[in-house]
């Protein structure tokens, strides 16, 4: 995620960020697509954040200092920068296939590092370049497997980096966990966490679900130690092994915080999990300050909170009277802005590989001065664009020039249900999107324009 983005939604919430990454390929066309995004950013720049491209200059500026390390660490295959995915891609060696080195979490960690222990990230980052061999055997393997709970966009978004292209599977396995959160599988070396695919699993002769069963009884293993309580029916993970969010897996390790009514977690970060009560009002506002904090730090997971039900893990958030509900609210913004954003970037490189001029549009948070806040979209007439599921939608007419307001805006219920035909589902894609297949009537963006209705549809935190 873009340092930017997590600085302007920790000081303001949501005011009106500019989250999509552009492409190294513009025409006109986008270029004018994004400039119209841009004009209703009212607030983009007002926080004194660093810009995108003063940010894009530090990550060229890291990718360059790790490729040194790297050469420096005795590494001499060739090694490509991809700017727009950040990351290193390094050729095969002895036969094997290249290897792929992911440089946000690192940079994440530099910036979040005094100057002292900066040099030990790019230590990391040597040591994780080549995976060690995987046993040959299942019965080698067994001991080693462990779970990893993980945002949802991680493993729908792997098929973007790897080229293979919405719609196709995944490289590695997984099953969906209340519908925003994903359980993969993992070998756990002595350096380096390595994600299993479908390959390994096919070679030991085991199933994903025999696996995971494995992996789940070596986590049991690991898991003796008690809950934090940070109050009465409120508590947090004492692990720190990059496997604590996996732990909401295990029922007993949840149902050891005794809470008032059902439990509710969340996992904000790989190395942390809350447990509270769903009928625990200070207990729900305190998980909900420490997950604001976690999931602005490096290797952070997922702001959306889940509650413990007959049929499973089933999505959480307070009644809108609740004092917790507005944090709650802030960590949903967040994460979606968050996911989007990350998911805008890869697209735009996969369209802009093909040749093809799809404009990706933003999902933009935005905040008024009341305190109450939305997700909107822009939907421009005669542009090819991808939406995502905001709350509002603003349509533009660019030849109406650069200082026209929009020519209608509604709420995405509303869309749907008189303009249905115009949004087509993108399948393979989350978070979703809808490809638009026109422009509304003038009929419908006149009902629109005179009676948008209350957009906020909420009475504040």
């Amino acid at each position: 995620m873009m340092r930017t983005t997590r600085r302007l939604v920790g000081l303001t919430v949501v005011g009106a960020l500019g989250l999509a990454g552009c492409a190294g390929h513009s025409t006109p066309a986008l270029r004018e697509a994004h400039e119209t995004e841009e004009r209703l950013s009212e607030h983009s720049d007002a926080s004194g954040q660093p810009t995108s491209g003063d940010e894009q200059s530090e990550r060229d500026a890291f990718a360059r200092r790790a490729i040194e390390r790297l050469r420096a660490s005795g590494e001499t295959r060739d090694i490509q920068y991809d700017a727009t995915g950040f990351l290193l891609r390094l050729g095969p060696k002895d036969g094997n296939s290249g290897d792929t080195v992911f440089l946000s979490n690192f940079f994440d960690e530099y910036l979040a590092s005094p100057p002292e222990q900066r040099d030990e990230v790019f230590a990391r980052l040597t040591r994780v370049r080549t995976m060690p061999a995987l046993p040959k055997t299942f019965a080698e393997a067994r001991s080693k497997l462990m779970p990893v709970v993980r945002g949802r966009t991680f493993f729908e978004q792997l098929r973007l980096v790897v080229k293979s292209g919405p719609g196709t599977p995944v490289p590695i396995p997984w099953k969906p966990l209340s519908g925003f959160l994903g359980v993969g599988l993992a070998f756990d070396g002595p350096d380096t966490l390595q994600y299993l695919g479908p390959d390994e699993l096919a070679r030991w002769g085991v199933s994903f679900d025999q696996a995971l069963d494995a992996a789940l009884g070596n986590l049991r293993q690991r898991s003796t130690e008690k809950l934090v309580q940070l109050a009465p029916g409120t508590c947090e993970s004492p692990w720190e092994d990059n496997y604590a969010s996996s732990r909401l897996l295990l029922e007993e390790v949840v149902r050891g915080c005794k809470v008032q009514g059902a439990p509710v977690v969340l996992a904000p970060h790989r190395d942390l999990l809350l447990i509270t009560g769903s009928e625990d009002e200070d207990g729900l506002r305190r998980v909900a300050s420490r997950a604001l904090q976690a999931v602005m730090a490096p290797r952070a997971l997922d702001g959306r909170a889940m509650r413990l039900s007959p049929e499973g893990w089933v999505t959480f958030m307070p009644e809108r009277l609740s004092n917790a509900w507005a944090d709650f609210r802030k960590l949903e913004l967040f994460t979606r802005a968050r996911d989007y954003s990350e998911q805008t970037q890869q697209l735009e490189k996969h369209f802009e590989e093909r040749g093809e001029d799809v404009f990706v549009a933003s999902f933009t948070p935005y905040q008024d001065e009341r305190g109450r806040s939305i997700s909107y979209a822009v939907w421009l007439k005669g542009v090819d664009a991808l939406l995502p599921k905001a709350e509002v939608i603003f349509f533009m007419d660019p030849a109406l020039g650069d200082e026209a307001p929009p020519v209608g805006i509604a709420r995405w219920d509303e869309v749907a249900k008189v303009a249905g035909k115009l949004l087509a589902p993108v399948n393979g894609l989350y978070p979703e999107r809808y490809r638009v297949q026109g422009f509304p009537t003038e009929e419908q963006l006149a009902r629109w324009q005179n009676d948008p209705g209350d957009l906020f549809d909420e009475d504040g935190p």
